[in-house]
């Protein structure tokens, strides 16, 4: 059985390849101990997806109506003036970037759980 470093090493291809190969044996109870660990359920991991996708398109919906009757502002006569819009549309862009990547370093911590349990449950087996 490979190690957690070995799986993370190994390529996209490479995990395609291993998750294809019907001779490898999986332990016939694996999806009842997973369950009774609470780390699956089908049903959950559903609801979540669908309520996700859900407000999803709600908000895009309603995005779209809030901006359904906004006109279109005028072009600039004025190259400087135009520079100066793009310049702080792109500022903003970079601020919103920047919280993004913020969010995720924060995140990262939050997302290394799941391999420290799947890591647990190697262990068992």
């Amino acid at each position: 059985m490979k190690t957690i470093d070995e799986i993370e090493k190994l390529s996209l291809e490479d995990l395609e390849r291993i998750s294809l190969d019907e001779s490898i044996p999986v332990p016939v109870d694996l999806e009842s101990n997973l369950r009774s660990k609470g780390i699956w359920s089908h049903k959950l991991t559903g609801r979540v997806v669908g309520i996700a996708a859900s407000l999803l398109i709600i908000s895009g919906i309603g995005f779209a109506w809030l901006n359904r009757d906004k006109p279109l502002e005028d072009t600039f006569d004025d190259p400087a003036l135009a520079y100066a819009m793009l310049e702080k549309t792109l500022m903003g862009f970079s601020d919103s970037v920047e919280v993004s990547v913020k969010s995720v370093g924060k995140s990262r911590d939050i997302l290394r759980k799941p391999t420290e349990v799947f890591r647990a449950v190697n262990d068992e087996y």
